[in-house]
């Protein structure tokens, strides 16, 4: 069985191209011919350090020059991400009754939602690249979707003290908004194949419901929300610590 720091490789070679906008499916063929290939070395004594030369990054660089770009599937999964990222920040709002737009959040979220692209792209990248172990992995990512965050709330309530909104939805228009951010997380979920989509913005807007919705104390809410926000980094913390242990059960 793969070492290791071999298992270690290959994921970040399989997070590096897939950010590199190479198809999941010969991302696949490389990285399983390069498992086979280091399964052989290790049965021999040898390591992952007699196929690279020079750095892992550079290596990583080689295989991503020979490969070709899936330009398609750029185009198709852009639209996808910013769905993504307008869904969880308006769903909240939507919720409570509050949806509205002004200039300043029209011409804001489609510039946001660029920068923090780009930013995750060139970290996952990084990640790949430079070897990240599992632990900064997820605090360099989880600074960054803070740092996102942040922008997004800014831009929503600071917005309101520089213009006036142009639009104000109705409760049956917040209504079809919310309708609407839960297909596109379903969507996002069957996508992925995974349960994050849906889990994640479910603990999220809990706190949103039970302000619209409930006879609870503000305090009150403002804990369960606190809780809430515990609780999704449970989820991924839990989700890493299931990683290891399959990676370790491989060895």
């Amino acid at each position: 069985m793969l070492s290791t720091k071999s298992i270690n490789f290959i994921d970040n070679l399989r997070l590096y191209l897939i950010t590199s906008g190479k198809k999941e499916t010969e991302v696949k063929e490389v990285t399983e011919e390069l498992q086979d290939h280091l399964m052989e070395l290790e049965k021999r004594g040898k390591d992952i350090g007699h196929i690279i030369y020079g750095t892992p990054a550079s290596y990583m660089e080689s295989i991503k020059n020979e490969m070709q770009t899936d330009y398609l599937g750029i185009l198709k999964s852009i639209p996808i991400y910013f769905l993504g990222v307008i869904a969880y920040f308006i769903m909240g709002p939507a919720i409570r009754g509050e949806f509205e737009l002004n200039m300043i959040q029209v011409i804001g979220f489609p510039l946001i939602s660029v920068i923090a692209l780009i930013m995750y792209v060139v970290f996952l990248q990084q990640a790949g690249k430079n070897q990240f172990s599992s632990k900064k992995l997820f605090f360099t990512a989880g600074f960054i979707s803070l740092a996102v965050t942040a922008l997004f709330i800014l831009l929503l309530l600071g917005s309101n003290f520089i213009v006036e909104p142009f639009y104000q939805a109705s409760m049956a228009v917040n209504w079809i908004v919310v309708a609407i951010c839960v297909l596109i997380f379903v969507s996002l979920a069957i996508w992925s194949k995974t349960w994050f989509s849906i889990w994640i913005p479910t603990l999220l807007f809990i706190p949103d419901f039970l302000f619209r919705f409930s006879s609870l104390q503000d305090e009150t809410v403002l804990k369960i929300s606190a809780v809430s926000f515990v609780g999704v980094f449970i989820i991924i913390i839990i989700s890493l610590f299931i990683k290891e242990k399959l990676i370790k059960a491989k060895r």
